[in-house]
């Protein structure tokens, strides 16, 4: 109990200051759901630890802790990467060495090991899943419409339309275009209701440069003021989060597109590291539905866009030319 204790008094300002970003009431669950969590995780891992001590070479033990460790492992997306391969292959490796050659202390310790990485592991992927499920509640659907399929995107060759926003574009080359079923939750967070991505990379949708769609229907009144709200806010919460940091608004004119009003920042990028630039187009199609463009891309100095963005923007059209070639 003692240990569970020291962990609730050195864990709670943690995963508040993680959760700063986010409103009060938001923080205060994320925070009680990670204590909680961890605690019950905490719990368990002594337990197991405790009982292998007295008792080791148990099979049972051994698999459910090595279950947990390759379940943790691979939620925590570290399979994908060839360093967290080599990894596992060679702690297994030496797992195993241990087992065969049954030297006790060694072998308690690596047990011990696996079952704190996987409490861990799992800990913070369970903190990280509410959160998502959080931020996707705090911004989805806040204008009250209902929600129609905007996944019926109609393809001919590097063309794409979709009858119920009413817009086409041509796909340029290096570019993929996701649609809305195809994303997970993480993904899908935003003003409105998510009507694709179009992005650089066939496996990470938030890798820029990209395009995210948000539509609204023409009976929902949504302003260029209020766009620039929701952006600024999902801006100033990857600022809390120090994902990004130098933060600045430029004056451009966006002339690439037709469009309601526009607004961009350059920022500093502390994941990747390099400067970048993102904001927001609002387009209208033809029955005054709205389109909110969220663009992220490399910062290109002389240039209003980088040519595969630019070249997609120049393409968009908002009649049925793309839907009568089919």
């Amino acid at each position: 109990m003692i240990v569970i204790f020291a962990y609730i008094l050195i864990s709670l300002p943690f995963f508040i200051y993680h959760e700063w970003h986010l409103p009060w009431h938001y923080i205060t669950f994320l925070s009680l759901f990670a204590v909680l969590l961890g605690g019950i995780l905490i719990y368990g891992t002594l337990f197991l630890i405790q009982r292998y001590w007295k008792e080791p070479y148990h099979p049972l033990m051994e698999i459910g802790a090595l279950a947990i460790f390759v379940f943790a492992l691979w939620s925590s997306d570290v399979f994908i990467f060839r360093a967290g391969r080599v990894f596992f292959f060679m702690f297994m490796f030496l797992l195993i060495l241990v087992r065969l050659l049954k030297i006790d202390f060694f072998l308690k310790i690596l047990f011990a090991t696996v079952l704190l990485v996987g409490n861990g592991l799992l800990s913070f992927r369970g903190l990280q899943g509410v959160e998502i499920a959080s931020s996707y509640l705090l911004f989805k659907n806040k204008y009250n419409f209902e929600e129609v399929d905007l996944n019926n995107w109609k393809k001919t060759e590097n063309n794409y339309w979709n009858d119920e926003i009413k817009i086409g574009f041509s796909l340029a080359e290096e570019f993929i275009f996701y649609l809305p079923k195809d994303l997970e939750l993480e993904n899908k967070t935003g003003a409105g209701q998510i009507a694709g991505i179009i992005g650089s990379s066939d496996n990470d949708p938030n890798r820029y440069p990209f395009i995210r769609f948000f539509y609204f229907p023409s009976y929902v009144p949504f302003e260029l003021n209020q766009a620039t709200q929701e952006i600024s806010l999902l801006l100033k919460m990857q600022v809390s989060k120090e994902e990004i940091e130098d933060l600045q608004e430029i004056a451009t004119e966006e002339k690439a597109i037709p469009n309601l009003g526009s607004k961009f920042w350059t920022f500093y990028d502390s994941l990747r590291p390099r400067y970048a630039k993102t904001g927001f187009i609002l387009i209208e199609n033809l029955s005054h539905d709205k389109i909110l463009m969220h663009i992220t891309e490399n910062l290109e100095k002389g240039q209003d866009h980088e040519p595969g963005i630019e070249s997609i923007l120049k393409s968009f059209i908002f009649s049925d030319t793309v839907k009568s070639d089919n």
